[in-house]
């Protein structure tokens, strides 16, 4: 069972964008095709007195449809939910009666940008939690770069993220709930050996393994590579990439041993002193891959087609 967020039961189809739908379509009849039976289901659709699933999708194969089905009791769940408390709270309860990849705890960390700032100091720049104007208005002298960055601590995607000059931020911002408000990098002068455009630099990993690695750069005026704000990708291939990096990997490895299987992202950026700095880590990477991305999806598919017979197994 793949686990999703919120979803309106009666919609016709699972998937408005053709796009995602196919990717989906073909990851599912590869699992099919070695005997693993995929389904689609939102955690409002739980049933927490009888423990199963009320409602479900599953697609029936190619020149078929996606199909309704109803009382799902899976084996094993695949967590691509959104970081929220409401639905952290509700998936503790489920995980009960159910294994999860990843695990919760593991979920908890990876996507708590203030948390893995803690956990990997050398290489992220120091954070504080602000919840209103006046503690934000006290983190500003410790902040030495003259943009500064606001963000939400679990939010994805760049949604809610403000980059401002730091003598404007006080009267341009509205601080509603908790953020994180830390240095701006400078990432103009590109990814060493690689890129010489402001970029983020994301690895994709099942375990230790990097599946595959691209560069996102911001559309025109914008500091957001993110591709839901307008970003490009360009694929890096693994031995391409800065030897910079692997005292990082390294240690990302050896700290998130505990977690067998785990698959997740690190974003970087290289500052103009082309020194890598963590920007955050992401416990649930898409399965929808864009056209460039294309040749290594059937490689992240197979991989976790794999994880997923050896965790039942």
């Amino acid at each position: 069972m793949i686990l999703f967020g919120k979803s309106d039961w009666k919609k016709a189809k699972p998937f408005s964008n053709k796009e995602y739908q196919y990717s989906y379509e073909y990851f599912y009849t590869l699992c099919k095709k070695n005997n693993i039976q995929m389904y689609r289901a939102s955690y409002e659709w739980y049933d927490y007195k009888k423990h199963i699933f009320k409602h479900a999708w599953i697609y029936e194969g190619e020149g078929a449809n996606w199909k309704k089905v109803h009382n799902i009791i899976p084996d094993l769940i695949y967590d691509k939910t959104k970081a929220r408390l409401e639905t952290y709270l509700q998936k503790e309860l489920m995980s009960k009666c159910y294994s999860f990849i990843n695990d919760l705890s593991f979920t908890r960390i990876v996507d708590d940008k203030f948390i893995t700032s803690l956990i990997f100091p050398q290489w992220s720049k120091k954070s504080w939690v602000i919840n209103s104007k006046k503690e934000l208005a006290l983190a500003l002298p410790k902040l030495h770069s003259s943009k500064i960055v606001i963000k939400p601590i679990n939010e994805s995607g760049g949604k809610d993220v403000q980059i401002l000059k730091k003598s404007d931020t006080l009267k341009a911002t509205n601080i509603n709930k908790e953020y994180l408000v830390q240095e701006f990098i400078d990432s103009s002068k590109g990814v060493p050996g690689v890129s010489k455009k402001m970029h983020d630099l994301r690895l994709v990993f099942v375990n230790n393994k990097i599946i595959y690695a691209y560069i996102r750069e911001p559309k025109k005026g914008s500091f957001l590579a993110n591709l839901a704000q307008g970003g490009s990708l360009v694929i890096v291939p693994e031995n391409k990439l800065p030897r910079s990096l692997n005292p990082i990997i390294k240690q990302a490895n050896d700290l998130f041993a505990t977690f067998n299987p785990r698959v997740y992202s690190i974003d970087f950026m290289f500052d103009e002193k082309k020194r890598p700095w963590i920007v955050e880590l992401n416990s649930m990477p898409g399965l929808f891959f864009t056209p460039e991305e294309k040749p290594y999806m059937l490689k992240m598919y197979q991989e976790l087609l794999e994880m997923f017979k050896k965790k039942l197994d």
